[in-house]
């Protein structure tokens, strides 16, 4: 069953090739990629809410932490780490208030832990893959920007475990509060956004590294 589903999430993208004898896209992608489109844009507008409290929940936190641990501060690469991890929580609230406290008990009880079951069944569901994917890019960027010198399979390591940890105690705390549907298939989008979002950190961080090279460095190499 899991790989009939699979089968349409692929139909549904591969239909969004180009056809060669007509040069435009398939007419069932130009109606249904549109509407999906809707159904993402407003579902991740309304994290958009959250963020100025999620500022100021994030700043006092990281205040509160600077009074409490003064002798860790070292500027300027400490107001980095700062501000990364004002960053994480800004993210952290937002998106717990966004996936959690914002829904009412008894809400959402269905629970799915077969792999793929869940994907590419409706519109719907192909937003809420790609949603779920989203969510965890910002994860996977900020977490390895907290380690600065550790090694990229250390951080990816750490990256991509703490994001699996996270996101099934998000399900666990949904599936206990009805708060969310559980489903596995979140859990292994949330992992692959993280992992996303760790590569263009790494990417990002290899081009800053080699634009900061000295001009003589660059011509030996």
């Amino acid at each position: 069953m899991a790989l009939n589903y699979r089968n349409q999430w692929l139909l549904f993208f591969g239909t969004a090739a180009l056809d060669v004898r007509t040069g435009g896209l398939s007419p069932g992608i130009n109606k249904e990629f549109p509407i999906m489109l809707s159904i993402l844009f407003n579902d991740l507008k309304t994290p958009i809410i959250y963020l100025p409290i999620a500022m100021l929940f994030a700043a006092a936190l990281t205040l509160i932490y600077l009074f409490f641990t003064p002798h860790h501060f070292h500027p300027p690469k400490s107001l980095h780490r700062l501000f990364h991890l004002f960053l994480l929580l800004t993210y952290a609230y937002t998106t717990l208030q966004f996936a959690f406290f914002s829904r009412p008990p008894g809400s959402r009880s269905t629970i799915s832990l077969i792999p793929g079951a869940t994907w590419g069944t409706t519109l719907q569901s192909h937003a809420y893959v790609i949603e779920n994917i989203l969510m965890t890019i910002p994860l996977g960027i900020l977490l390895p920007a907290l380690w600065p010198g550790k090694s990229s399979l250390r951080t990816l390591a750490k990256c991509l475990s703490i994001t699996l940890a996270c996101s099934v105690a998000l399900e666990t705390a949904q599936f206990l509060t009805q708060r969310g549907h559980c489903q596995t298939d979140d859990v292994l989008a949330n992992v692959a956004g993280a992992f996303i979002g760790w590569m263009l950190f790494y990417i990002g961080s290899k081009i800053k590294a080699a634009v900061g090279r000295p001009r003589s460095d660059r011509k030996e190499s």
